[in-house]
């Protein structure tokens, strides 16, 4: 059974990541999918378990919201401009392994970014399939086509 990581930010899609997650946990167990919030315990070296939790999945899936592309850190920079950003360094370690299958998630009714708007690293993401969620009354079809897509 494939090992799903959840890529996300907190500050675009948390409520559809988590019915998300939920769905997922349900579908496919607990010990298969991985999401930062639930799966990290206190005082553990989150850096160094997420690293290992994308090397250890098969899928990752990039839940891209309205938002996902623009949010800034404190200084008002794009985050995704950071080459230390988390949501960053997981994309790129998916995308260099060419075993892993890496889906994008529009959530949201978000669209996909354009090439020309991510980092060089992250421009192949712009050539995944994409799956979208969007929101009630749609969520559980949809959820149910990414679980189906997954099996």
């Amino acid at each position: 059974m494939a090992r799903i990581f959840i890529s996300y930010r907190r500050q675009d899609s948390p409520a559809t990541t988590g019915r998300i997650y939920d769905q997922l946990e349900a579908a496919f167990g607990s010990d298969k999918v991985f999401r930062d919030i639930d799966d990290i315990s206190a005082g553990q070296d989150f850096r160094a378990k997420i690293a290992q939790e994308v090397d250890k999945s098969d899928i990752l899936l990039v839940i891209i919201g309205p938002k996902w592309e623009s949010i800034t850190d404190s200084n008002g920079d794009r985050r995704l401009d950071n080459p230390n950003d988390f949501v960053r360094l997981e994309v790129e370690e998916g995308l260099k392994n060419p075993k892993k299958i890496v889906i994008p998630v529009l959530a949201e009714n978000a669209s996909m970014p354009s090439p020309e708007a991510l980092p060089k690293s992250m421009r192949e993401l712009c050539y995944r399939n994409a799956v979208n969620v969007r929101q009630d009354p749609d969520f559980h079809p949809d959820v149910q086509k990414l679980i189906n897509q997954i099996r």
